[in-house]
């Protein structure tokens, strides 16, 4: 058997892969209406060449929306994107995936019952995928009265099967206030949904207030903890796992002081990682891709069996989920 066949066969999993609402949904109406998709490539290579790398270009992330969210009003439309989504995931072969829905998706009347039809489509070709939703709070001067009420409908629909929450701030490069992001964990964590948060994509910022948040085990991204001997202790310490999205990481130019991406480095160190699609319609990238991409950097086929199992570890799913999983990654 030769590397890529041994790669291919390594079950994959993915903690972190945005919705991408609108881009899912024109690639369910393309096909059906026998047109060509937006061309996300063509898109960029022109990002490339008009805006730097760094934050700048970060910010143009969900810039382009191809069509209106306004068909998402079809349950039709709103189930088929979710099965395009896992499907293009279990095709890569994805055994796990978590989905995060922005805005106020996961508060829709029914969406956890629409979330499991669209995976109960994708499982009759791929018994194996196994699908959860988290939910994104974003943090940037919001009205408290409002962020506790969404919290409220948060809490409701763990209690209909949303999997965890995404907390997202501003600022994002520099150090954030946390005290109303903390005390909504608390209640977040108290509802039993899994906490995660976005940090250390741009620079060493947020990343210790981000593994000391009540609940929390696992950051997004996190890579610049690797230019930090204490913050990768702090997360080996606390258990923190990280979702590190190397086609993202590369293509935003998010790590300019560093040679080459630095994902050997914190496996060295003992920090727990994972592999993310991240945002896969816009980047051009699969859960296939971000494994590839990670045994160039020189991760062996048997670290990249156990980036699988920490993912599974680290999942806001049941434990009945977990044990099935893992139970396809010993046969």
């Amino acid at each position: 058997m030769n590397a890529s066949e041994a790669l291919a066969r390594v079950p994959k999993a993915d903690l972190h892969v945005h919705q991408e609402a609108t881009r899912y949904l024109d690639l369910v109406l393309a096909e059906r209406e026998g047109r060509e998709p937006y061309d996300w490539a063509a898109w960029r290579r022109e990002l490339a060449a008009a805006v730097p790398p760094g934050k700048e270009r970060l910010q143009r992330i969900g810039s382009m929306q191809p069509v209106p969210l306004d068909h998402d009003a079809d349950e039709e439309l709103f189930v088929a994107r979710f099965a395009a989504l896992m499907r293009d995931h279990a095709a890569a072969g994805a055994h796990y995936v978590e989905i995060r829905c922005g805005g106020e998706i996961v508060t829709r009347d029914g969406f956890m019952t629409l979330f499991r039809r669209a995976e109960a489509q994708v499982r009759t070709e791929f018994p194996l995928l196994h699908a959860e939703a988290l939910a994104i709070v974003i943090q940037a001067g919001q009205d408290p009265a409002r962020a506790d009420g969404f919290a409220d409908d948060c809490v409701r629909a763990a209690a209909e099967g949303l999997a965890g929450i995404d907390f997202l701030y501003a600022p994002y490069d520099t150090e954030a206030d946390w005290t109303h992001m903390y005390r909504l964990a608390e209640r977040f964590a108290d509802a039993g949904l899994g906490i995660t948060a976005h940090a250390g994509e741009l620079s060493t910022a947020n990343i210790a207030a981000a593994a000391r948040m009540p609940g929390l085990t696992r950051i997004g991204h996190g890579v610049h903890a690797a230019t930090d001997p204490d913050l990768m202790r702090l997360l080996v310490d606390r258990g923190v796992t990280l979702e590190c999205a190397l086609t993202c990481n590369d293509f935003f130019g998010v790590l300019p002081e560093l040679d080459e991406h630095p994902l050997l480095r914190l496996v060295e160190a003992g920090v727990a990682v994972t592999l993310a699609t991240d945002n896969p319609v816009q980047l051009g990238t699969t859960i296939e891709r971000e494994y590839a991409f990670a045994a160039s950097l020189g991760l062996s086929i048997d670290q990249l069996t156990g980036v699988t199992r920490n993912a599974v570890r680290a999942a806001f799913t049941s434990p009945e989920r977990k044990a099935a999983i893992l139970a396809g990654l010993d046969a």
